[in-house]
């Protein structure tokens, strides 16, 4: 079986999605100046800063992680499949603050985003032998750390 990416390659595409993730955040708290709010955003900001870390560190590290052959062509088609996640680029970041009206509707927004996320890494897990899939299982357990997490906000936001 030949591998269409490379291990490296999966954990480029995480670095890039949390970079995205970092924009709409921050965005999110420039749009949002209520204080409990923006200290809401700042934390998911930080969340994606702290993953965007963890996974350069599994970068340095994929060197020892074996890919085989890959398809230049699939390759390409990945790179620009990671474009059209929920936040996309920097582009669609700044269009998608700018039609938010509220908390909730940001909320769901991220959401959105972190299951993008999972099930994009999920994925791209089906294309490796399970002896390279550690790096992209340690990727999916982070986005769904990120995911609970904003559950558990939404509904406290409900409560009140």
């Amino acid at each position: 079986m030949s591998y269409l990416l490379s291990v490296k390659e999966i954990l480029e595409f995480a670095v890039y999605i949390e970079e995205r993730g970092y924009e709409f955040y921050i965005g999110a708290i420039k749009k949002f100046r209520e204080a409990s709010i923006t200290k809401l955003f700042q934390y998911l900001a930080d969340e994606e800063f702290k993953h965007e870390k963890v996974f350069k560190k599994l970068l340095k590290q994929s060197g020892e992680i074996k890919g085989g052959k890959r398809d230049p062509e699939y390759q390409a088609y990945m790179r620009e499949f990671c474009k059209t996640h929920s936040l996309g680029d920097a582009e669609a970041v700044n269009a998608k603050l700018a039609k938010v009206s509220g908390l909730e509707e940001i909320l769901d927004m991220a959401m959105d985003f972190e299951k993008d996320s999972v099930i994009f890494f999920s994925q791209l897990k089906e294309m490796y032998a399970k002896g390279n899939s550690a790096a992209v299982d340690k990727i999916i357990h982070e986005e769904m750390g990120h995911l609970r997490k904003l559950f558990q906000i939404k509904r406290e936001m409900v409560k009140k």
